[in-house]
């Protein structure tokens, strides 16, 4: 296995815009333009996913005293080691640091701050790779391996065993560090769409709050947000086997086209204070068998069928990263249907506008829906 701090090294040195963005973003300085092509960058390339989010974790963390003074004192001994073989590095490692305070503190230069930011950012990079050198001391990697997207971003990721995640706003998937070798199993909070590879010795596993999902090889997208009343399978390809986590002896087979919805107790007349299960076959929203209800947010489309407001708002506070707040509580009830793909929140709102009679305030990412 390629240790993780020389996949680090060769990705930050092979994606220089990458490089720079991260540079920007560290040192505050990133515009909202290029978080958002940063965020894309990231989307197209997830192999980059993991020694950013390292760099970043570093760059916020303040380590423990006694692995400050190792890293630093590794990364001194390999300096040594660079001068010794004539190999042209600039200023020792303290006069570095004094630079790079001097650059921060005395100029207003945002560019400047940057590249302050770009090299200190380097300095850390070095560290952590003596850090996580396989010989001599263990290398402090995590038990559990998290990867998340906030509220308004989506991101991809392959997994150790060649499957392939994408994960929609507001999601977190986790898994055990020894993933890949005798197991497959990852927890869910939000919604992915998973693309599996076989592997008949260990079966792909995917808990959540309310429902297990036990695969082979298959496409699919799994939908389990925490503060929504259902949870949803829905199945592409190949064949799943759901259950839930409250009964795991009773089973049910999914076939292509089909999908699993689990929903509150609270939703239903009869009350049985159990989950209940129910099969469907897909929904779509154009004429065309690929136009997919279930997996329209993986065309960067957020669709919606005679949906209440109340619904619609938890789904575009996901989708654009705001809040929405109901002054008229009223308005909750109203019921939309339609298709959103280019439009900024505002041109949302004042979309449902012409169906329904409302009003709203925006305050920065704060929106109040009134009479």
């Amino acid at each position: 296995m390629v240790p993780i701090y020389r996949v680090a090294i060769e990705i930050v040195m092979n994606n220089k815009r990458v490089w720079e963005l991260i540079g920007r973003k560290l040192a505050g300085e990133a515009s909202a333009e290029e978080l958002q092509e940063l965020e894309g960058l990231l989307r197209a390339h997830p192999d980059l996913h993991f020694p950013v989010e390292a760099i970043t974790d570093i760059w916020k963390t303040t380590p423990d005293p006694a692995d400050r003074a190792e890293g630093e004192d590794a990364h001194t001994r390999l300096i040594s080691r660079m001068q010794e073989k004539g190999i042209a590095i600039g200023l020792p490692t303290e006069e570095q640091q004094a630079a790079i305070f001097q650059l921060e503190t005395r100029t207003r230069s945002p560019w400047l701050r940057y590249l302050a930011a770009a090299a200190l950012a380097g300095i850390l990079i070095t560290a952590a790779a003596w850090w996580w050198r396989p010989a001599g001391k263990a290398a402090h990697s995590p038990a559990i391996s998290e990867v998340t997207t906030r509220n308004g971003s989506r991101t991809s990721i392959q997994l150790p065993d060649g499957s392939h995640v994408w994960l929609n706003a507001g999601s977190k998937l986790t898994y055990n560090k020894d993933f890949g070798n005798n197991n497959r199993e990852v927890n869910l909070s939000g919604e992915a769409f998973f693309d599996i590879a076989k592997n008949a010795d260990y079966p792909f596993i995917i808990h959540t709050a309310r429902m297990d999902v036990r695969v082979l090889g298959t496409r699919f997208n799994l939908k389990a947000y925490p503060g929504d009343k259902m949870t949803e399978a829905t199945l592409l390809q190949g064949s799943i086997e759901a259950s839930l986590a409250s009964r795991p002896g009773e089973r049910i087979i999914l076939k292509p086209t089909e999908k699993i919805l689990v929903s509150d107790d609270s939703l239903h007349e009869v009350k049985t204070n159990d989950p209940v299960m129910a099969v469907k076959h897909l929904t779509y929203y154009a004429e065309q068998e690929d136009a997919i209800v279930e997996t329209s947010w993986m065309e960067n489309k957020l669709v919606f069928r005679d949906e209440s407001f109340a619904s619609l708002a938890a789904r575009m506070e996901r989708w654009y990263g705001v809040t929405i707040q109901f002054a008229d509580k009223k308005k909750e009830e109203l019921r939309f249907t339609g298709v959103f793909a280019q439009e900024n929140i505002q041109q949302a709102l004042q979309a449902l506008q012409m169906t329904a009679a409302f009003n709203y305030t925006i305050h920065g990412t704060e929106i109040i829906i009134n009479q």
